[in-house]
């Protein structure tokens, strides 16, 4: 999905948390959304303890190679 990742600090996709903020690099930041942030996001709403918490643990995934 063609969105940024999912705040770790707000759980939100866009804001203005800056990457170091975030405690990510700019690429992690900027990385696509996967199929698995994108339907929790569906299903919880931005700024829950649930959603900071699961943004948190995908704060890291590993960002693919741009072709």
């Amino acid at each position: 999905m063609e969105m940024p990742s999912l705040c770790p600090v707000c759980g939100r996709y866009y804001c203005d948390h800056t990457a170091q903020e975030r405690g990510q690099t700019r690429d992690e930041m900027m990385r696509d959304t996967t199929d698995e942030e994108h339907a929790f996001w569906l299903k919880e709403q931005s700024n829950s303890d649930a959603m900071i918490a699961f943004a948190k643990a995908h704060a890291h995934d590993p960002v693919p190679e741009k072709k």
